[in-house]
């Protein structure tokens, strides 16, 4: 409850943050209700007001659709020269959970995050959570608004210019680095790296690329997938960048 208390009293600094002033407030606060704390609608005390909240799950579903929807438009419309694959492609890059994740760094919203730590652990601090809470800001901007059009105004102004800045990053993080490695590796005839997770802890997994029964990178990641694919990263960037 202490948390909730913080967003209502940091309601006009995040409304600052995002360019846009809710008529529902109560609205602006279930954005960052994650799941663990209570699956269905609960009467919660704000200020002078008894409200009935959900989770941010709802608010979530309706924010990745209308995102997908408007970045389709705006991929559509800048280029169209592009084929379906490359619009669908350069559209995932933009609405991945990476970008959605820098986005929610860029507007400084961890503070505000509220979990059920006792259930969730060290899983409360995961990149994806972050980036549900932009899918359910969205929806929320949509539901408060009545209007697609403040959606369009916070996806130009704010989400393209994040994935702007970190274009590099964003592609760093998300592309298939393991599969594009394993491509590369194959057309020249030579085998395959070997992965091996060498350390599992709290934070994410390390590992550990060998060719030819030598050791030649390493990675770290969330997942045991993301570790393999950053090995296979550093793989590519010792051997042939």
């Amino acid at each position: 409850m202490q948390k909730i208390m913080k967003i209502w009293q940091d309601l006009d600094k995040i409304q600052e943050r995002i360019n846009y002033v809710f008529s529902n407030k109560f609205l602006l606060i279930q954005v960052f209700l994650h799941s663990s704390l209570f699956k269905n609608p609960m009467e919660l005390t704000i200020g002078d007001s008894k409200v009935l909240l959900e989770n941010n799950e709802r608010l979530e579903f309706l924010g990745d659709g209308i995102l997908n929807y408007i970045a389709s438009e705006y991929v559509f419309n800048k280029y169209p020269t592009f084929t379906e694959d490359s619009l669908s492609s350069y559209k995932t890059l933009i609405v991945n959970y990476f970008t959605l994740y820098k986005v929610f760094e860029y507007l400084d919203l961890v503070q505000y995050l509220v979990f059920n730590y006792e259930s969730l652990g060290a899983n409360s601090a995961n990149i994806k959570n972050y980036s549900d809470v932009i899918e359910a800001l969205i929806g929320s901007i949509y539901v408060d608004s009545k209007s697609i059009y403040p959606v369009k105004k916070f996806f130009n102004e704010i989400i393209l210019k994040v994935f702007n800045i970190y274009m590099s990053e964003i592609i760093e993080n998300i592309f298939d680095w393991k599969g594009f490695l394993q491509s590369l590796l194959q057309k020249k005839g030579l085998q395959l790296p070997k992965y091996f997770v060498i350390e599992k802890n709290n934070e994410g997994f390390f590992t550990i690329a060998y060719y030819n029964d030598v050791e030649v990178s390493s990675g770290f990641g969330k997942t045991k997938k993301e570790s393999e694919k950053q090995a296979a990263l550093d793989f590519l960037k010792k051997m042939f960048f």
